[in-house]
């Protein structure tokens, strides 16, 4: 198939794990990146000059005349030869830019939207002509499902086996090992968390934080840069235990660095969500906690059970090459899309409960 990817490329973006699993999987790629194009600036003053350029792009952006400028772009992506498909992967377009590329390519057009709905934004979709819409929390999907006029799936988020992985033959490095690690931005909610481990030997690996933010005993865990690939598999293997807080407005669903630190073959110990059962068997893949008395409890009996942490690491491990890779997903999407498929299916023992508890 021809396929185009609107979305961000830059290291371990979501849209490049999709352009680059179409391709390695037969498909004819094209990529389109909107707006501003993200830097790799990772550490230090570097990473904060890159948010405030984004911050700025984002104004101009607003201006009609300058947005419809930089659609131009697209349009002529676009019209570079045949299109079947068109996969977006974040909220970039507006409702007409949608009914423009159906218009100009006759390619259905999809979103894949990979955040929480705490990050919606101005929701450009809810009012989008696409021929399809998946989200990766089963909440937002029953609660858009009927109100908006295109059909919305559920589809989780995956890991790229060819990218979350150690080189063959590569040695782990010490410099990684500790107790707890995560990779991840230092946001409100995980520095909160953390505030409570300062017991252990942590690591936290990501952009450095906001400079407004107080990150007090926790800015001694962070270790000043970020990870990716193969680095990730370094730092996640090197710890004890990889700890994913999901954010709050994690609803059902899970998020990607769940299917990440599986892959990779991390013992793994997350927020417990009512969506984890479809995913992955607690207790047996993973290990899920709910609150922090139990975290710590949880802590404390598993760092001292290194034989039966790899057991668990590996059956994680082999559960997530089964059945969470963005080949799989992709595989879905455009069966979907064909109306082959619905999307991932939702467990119908709480499909209904989650909703009416989320109220009308």
């Amino acid at each position: 198939m021809n396929i185009l990817v609107v979305g961000k490329f830059y290291a371990e973006g979501f849209a490049l794990h999709i352009a680059e699993t179409l391709s390695t999987g037969g498909h004819s790629v094209r990529r389109f990146e909107p707006g501003y194009r993200h830097a790799t600036f990772q550490e230090g003053l570097g990473h904060h000059f890159h948010k405030v350029g984004r911050v700025l792009h984002l104004a101009i952006d607003s201006v009609p005349a300058a947005h419809k400028y930089q659609m131009k772009a697209l349009w002529q992506r676009a019209d570079e030869g045949p299109l079947d498909v068109i996969i977006v992967c974040h909220d970039f377009l507006r409702s007409e830019e949608v009914a423009e590329l159906k218009r100009r390519t006759g390619a259905e057009v999809a979103l894949w939207f990979p955040d929480h709905l705490a990050n919606f934004g101005k929701a450009f979709f809810m009012n989008c002509p696409y021929d399809a819409l998946f989200f990766k929390d089963p909440y937002i999907v029953k609660t858009l499902n009927g109100v908006l006029r295109s059909p919305v799936y559920y589809l989780p988020e995956a890991f790229n086996p060819d990218r979350h992985c150690l080189p063959a033959g590569a040695v782990l490095d010490k410099d990684y090992n500790c107790d707890i690690a995560t990779a991840g931005n230092s946001h409100s909610w995980r520095v909160a968390l953390y505030n409570h481990l300062t017991d252990w030997d942590v690591k936290i690996w990501g952009a450095p934080p906001p400079l407004w933010m107080s990150m007090g005993a926790v800015g001694r865990m962070y270790q000043g840069r970020s990870v990716h690939n193969a680095q990730k598999a370094q730092a996640f293997l090197g710890a004890k235990i990889v700890l994913n807080n999901l954010h709050y407005a994690e609803i059902v669903g899970v998020n990607v660095r769940t299917f990440e630190a599986a892959g990779i073959g991390a013992f793994q110990m997350l927020d417990w969500r009512p969506g984890l059962r479809q995913l992955f068997e607690d207790g047996h893949e993973l290990i899920s906690f709910k609150g922090i008395d139990d975290l710590k409890t949880k802590i404390r009996y598993w760092l001292d059970r290194p034989d039966e942490r790899k057991i668990i690491a590996d059956a994680g491990k082999r559960r997530a090459y089964s059945d969470h890779t963005y080949a799989l997903r992709l595989s879905l999407l455009l069966k979907s899309l064909a109306q082959r498929a619905s999307g991932y299916p939702i467990e119908a023992s709480f499909a209904n409960s989650f909703v009416s508890a989320g109220g009308s």
